[in-house]
């Protein structure tokens, strides 16, 4: 069953939010999530820090990652539980 990201209208069906309003929230989390000597954040620490659900962080990540802005440091993203890089800088 997909996730339904926005509000309930009482009708049966969800009205949907685009993604792009969480990129923002993303982008901040990674301003605030601490760098690993190899220059990559966790997706545990975006995770923490935002309390966005870690599926949804991916989500936006994966259709977003030519929008994203980052800073000069960090090179990429990394989940650490699934051992996969989920975004890298170009």
């Amino acid at each position: 069953m997909p996730i339904n990201y926005g509000a309930d209208t009482g009708k049966g069906f969800y009205k949907e939010e685009d993604l792009s309003i969480f990129l923002k929230a993303i982008e901040s989390s990674i301003i605030k999530a601490p760098v690993k000597n190899d220059k990559r954040i966790l997706l545990s620490d975006l995770w923490v820090i935002s309390s966005l659900p870690k599926d949804l962080i991916i989500e936006v990540l994966k259709k977003y990652s030519e929008d994203l802005t980052v800073p000069e440091d960090i090179n990429e993203i990394y989940d650490d539980r699934n051992n996969e890089i989920i975004w890298t800088k170009k």
